[in-house]
C-alpha cells in the first residue's frame, strides 16, 4: 500500500455517512416538535369543546328561565350578557352566564387559560356581532397554554329556534 486511497475513500465515506446520519436525526427531531405541537394544540381545542358541550344544553336567555317567552322577540331577550354576581360555572343555566368567563385548566400536558366571549350576532349573517337582541348568539371560546404553542379558538352559534 504505497499510496493513501483507501484511506481517503474510507475517510470520504465516514464523511458521507455522517451528513446523512446528521440530517437523518434532524428530520426525527423536526416530526417529535410537530407531533408535540399537535397534542397541545388537541388538547386546546379538547378544552375548548368541552366548554361549548356544556354550554350548548343552556336555556338561551334568562327570560326564558324566569317564566314564558317574553312578548316581544326578540326585543324581550336579556341586553346584558353575563352572569349575575356570585354565580359559579357550575351553577350556570342560561347561555350567556359564560360571557366574560375565565378559568385555568389542569390537563397532563400543563395549565391552559380558557376565555370565553358571547355576544348577539346577526340573524343573516352569524358571524356578524350586533348590539340588539337577536335569536342568535355567538360564543368564541379561547384556550391557550402558557408554556408551548398550545392554543384553539371555536365558536358556536345557538339559536332560539
Amino acid at each position: 500500500m504505497t499510496d493513501y486511497s483507501d484511506l481517503l475513500f474510507t475517510m470520504a465515506a465516514i464523511l458521507i455517512f455522517s451528513l446523512f446520519l446528521l440530517q437523518a436525526n434532524q428530520a426525527m427531531v423536526r416530526n417529535d416538535v410537530v407531533t408535540v405541537d399537535n397534542e397541545y394544540e388537541k388538547t386546546a381545542i379538547s378544552v375548548a369543546q368541552s366548554v361549548i358541550d356544556e354550554a350548548r344544553n343552556k336555556v338561551f336567555d334568562q327570560t326564558l328561565l324566569d317564566g314564558e317567552a317574553p312578548s316581544t322577540l326578540p326585543d324581550g331577550f336579556r341586553l346584558e350578557l353575563g352572569p349575575t354576581e356570585g354565580l359559579t360555572r357550575s351553577d350556570f343555566e342560561v347561555f350567556d352566564h359564560y360571557h366574560g368567563y375565565s378559568e385555568t385548566v389542569e390537563t397532563q400536558l400543563g395549565d391552559y387559560v380558557v376565555d370565553v366571549n358571547v355576544s348577539y350576532v346577526s340573524d343573516t349573517a352569524p358571524f356578524t356581532e350586533v348590539t340588539g337582541p337577536t335569536f342568535r348568539k355567538k360564543m368564541e371560546v379561547r384556550v391557550r397554554q402558557a408554556d408551548a404553542n398550545g392554543r384553539a379558538q371555536l365558536n358556536y352559534i345557538k339559536t332560539y329556534f
